[in-house]
């Protein structure tokens, strides 16, 4: 029986704010793009990282050669690109880069709240997670959040999952992990011994031995959770 659901954060519960970022590029930078331009671009960009954390890179380091290719992508010098970076990473309100909810997220974890689920976060990220989280006033909902950068180690490390079940006081086999990357979440869950549900917004991975959702508020008609 299902008695845990941990979330991945970035494309999972949270997304790009493209509108954050353009303001940025065109108030310091001069760069003109549209909110439009940023995510089609980055959708392309994003089916590149599963073979970055192939490579075993830090999270650290995926998502600044994650930038870079966005940022060449769109036409942004390359003695230009390392200074755009280095705005973003030490920008004081970092976490609304990726302040974007879905309509009904806040919805779906209220619903799986009111049934009982204890819910955790377990997501690779620089430190910033918490505050984002807070933002967005989710606070309460969550009975732990892990953060790669907080505890030290990065999915698919099956340590960061087994700090979750510690934290939830729960079995693998009573968890859920929730998370739109094979590599990271499929790959790490399984190696914990927890059932994974694949984010595949875009089918691109129609192969995937896994359960599969578009979007998470297609979780609540999974059976398992019935």
């Amino acid at each position: 029986m299902i008695k845990a659901i941990f979330f991945d954060v970035g494309n999972t519960l949270f997304f790009y704010n493209y509108d954050f970022l353009r303001g940025l590029l065109e108030e310091r930078f001069g760069v003109d793009v549209t909110s439009e331009e940023l995510d089609a671009t980055h959708q392309i960009i994003r089916r590149s990282m599963g073979s970055l954390l192939d490579q075993r890179l830090s999270h650290e380091a995926v998502v600044e050669e994650a930038y870079k290719r966005w940022f060449r992508s769109i036409g942004i010098e390359e003695d230009r690109i390392p200074p755009v970076i280095e705005a973003i990473t030490t920008h004081p309100f970092r976490h609304l880069f990726w302040a974007r909810l879905e309509d009904g997220t806040k919805e779906l974890l209220i619903w799986f709240k009111d049934r009982g689920f204890r819910l955790g976060v377990i997501s690779n990220a620089e430190g910033q997670i918490r505050r984002l989280i807070a933002h967005a006033g989710l606070e309460t909902t969550f009975d732990t959040v892990l953060d790669s950068h907080e505890v030290g180690f990065q999915k698919p490390d099956l340590r960061i999952f087994k700090k979750g079940l510690d934290d939830l006081n729960v079995t693998p086999a009573e968890a859920v992990h929730v998370g739109d990357l094979f590599e990271a979440d499929v790959v790490g869950a399984r190696a914990a011994g927890i059932l994974p549900v694949l984010v595949d917004r875009d089918g691109r991975y129609p192969e995937a031995n896994c359960l599969r959702v578009k979007n998470v508020a297609e979780l609540k008609d999974l059976p398992i959770f019935g």
